[in-house]
């Protein structure tokens, strides 16, 4: 089953497991979406010929497939935007690990 990144019942973040998630959509699912933009395809503007019934379809055509690039753009985008955030996230909980740690009190072993 899919584990929660952040424990609640601890309120801890583990910034591997964001930064390894950022990881899978970056390199699973990103390749993906710009795979299936990359695949899209549209009717020459010769194909309907000069039948005005069919130029009419085409043109249809040609919006749905301009309106479907939009989409898997605006999808993209958001896929990176997440990326991004769960990277950030990683980082400022090493920072602040690392801020914590550099704060914290020295106990002297020499007693």
């Amino acid at each position: 089953m899919n584990e929660p990144l952040i424990d609640p019942a601890t309120a801890l973040c583990d910034p591997e497991v964001l930064l390894g998630e950022a990881g899978k959509l970056t390199s699973g699912l990103l390749p993906e979406l710009e795979a299936a933009k990359a695949a899209l395809l549209d009717l020459s503007a010769a194909a309907p010929g000069s039948w005005d019934i069919a130029r009419g379809y085409g043109d249809t055509v040609h919006r749905a497939r301009v309106a479907t690039g939009e989409s898997l753009q605006f999808v993209l985008e958001q896929v990176q935007r997440v990326i991004d955030d769960l990277a950030a996230t990683a980082h400022a909980v090493r920072d602040a690990d690392q801020r914590a740690a550099d704060a914290a009190p020295r106990t002297d072993s020499a007693g």
